[in-house]
């Protein structure tokens, strides 16, 4: 390839890159401009907010080995996101993320993670206000997003369900006495009044997390 040539090609490269470039902006904007605003946009931002938290509790889940041989209650401690449903003054479903660490089953907030944005805690107290305005609004899913219901479709037990998570990768869905690790993708739906509906899906084995 000759200089003159090559520097057509280069030229004629720059151009289609930055013209691919416009492109892609240009539908960005066109797609902004067109998506309606409607009710299945707060799901979106709900879905958004727990993909965030399942994956930073799997995050913390990594580093924070609960493992201990001398206790064989410890895969209780496991880093969990566990969804309730409240009919009280704190208005329908929320979620808390903890860690058991006293074993006694009812959440306490200083066993619970606090939230990366918000610098909160993922923390209810029991269907209870917030007066001390320590606990993140965004676990307020019906409050603040107009969530309706939620499906656990690999939970099985009493209550809305959990999910929680192993330093090795691997997912429960179950904490209790016998915990039960998934071993096919476990769907998370959050439904609106409207019986819209957004859908989160975690992997078994690596704990890969992601919206459909």
């Amino acid at each position: 390839m000759n200089k003159k040539s090559y520097k057509e090609y280069t030229l004629h490269s720059a151009f289609s890159l930055l013209e691919l470039i416009i492109v892609i902006v240009l539908i960005s904007i066109i797609n902004s401009i067109s998506i309606p605003k409607n009710k299945i946009s707060k799901l979106d931002l709900a879905s958004d907010k727990i993909l965030l938290y399942l994956n930073y509790t799997r995050y913390i889940a990594h580093i924070d080995n609960k493992f201990d041989i001398e206790d064989d209650k410890w895969f209780k401690k496991r880093w969990t996101l566990k969804f309730k449903n409240c009919n009280e003054s704190i208005g329908g479903i929320y979620y808390s993320v903890f860690s058991d660490t006293n074993y006694g089953g009812r959440i306490n907030k200083d066993e619970c993670l606090k939230d990366p944005i918000t610098n909160k805690y993922l923390f209810s107290n029991g269907c209870k206000e917030d007066s001390l305005n320590d606990k993140s609004k965004y676990i307020l899913l019906t409050k603040e997003f107009g969530v309706e219901k939620v499906e656990v479709s690999c939970y099985r037990g009493t209550g809305l369900g959990y999910i929680s998570f192993g330093y090795d990768g691997k997912v429960y869905s179950y904490i209790g006495d016998t915990p039960k690790e998934i071993i096919t993708p476990c769907s998370i739906k959050l439904y609106d009044k409207y019986d819209n509906f957004s859908t989160i899906v975690i992997e078994p084995k690596t704990g890969y997390i992601y919206k459909l």
